[in-house]
């Protein structure tokens, strides 16, 4: 299962119909704390997380940290409509396995596999 944690419905809708079937059930929560919830009542029910940067609250890159800490194993893409490649670059330090420029496209399943690959 993919969580995606993103707070713009427009970016939501197309992402549940480009990556449903291939996901095999996708979450949406629309903040870190939503985030945090689900991984408290899913956990390792999840294969990969993608977390964007810009959150209402608490940001993606902290996001992305705490994950990391309490779920070691599990894959964190970040994602992001901001096109500076520092930014993406930070979240990698951050702890993300890889990065995804928004706007949603097909490359992003191909993205997705090969996480869920590595970390299989």
């Amino acid at each position: 299962m993919l969580l995606i944690v993103d707070d713009d419905p427009t970016f939501l809708e197309k992402a549940q119909s480009l990556l449903m079937e291939a996901s095999h059930g996708v979450f949406f929560a629309g903040s870190a704390e939503h985030a945090k919830s689900l991984m408290g009542t899913v956990g390792s029910g999840f294969t990969v997380v993608l977390i964007d940067l810009d959150l209402p609250g608490q940001d993606g890159f902290t996001l992305i940290r705490e994950m990391r800490q309490r779920f070691p194993d599990l894959p964190v893409i970040a994602i992001s409509g901001v096109f500076q490649q520092g930014v993406l670059e930070t979240a990698k330090a951050f702890g993300a396995a890889e990065v995804l420029s928004k706007p949603i496209s097909e490359e992003w399943q191909t993205t997705i596999a090969r996480v869920r690959a590595k970390s299989a």
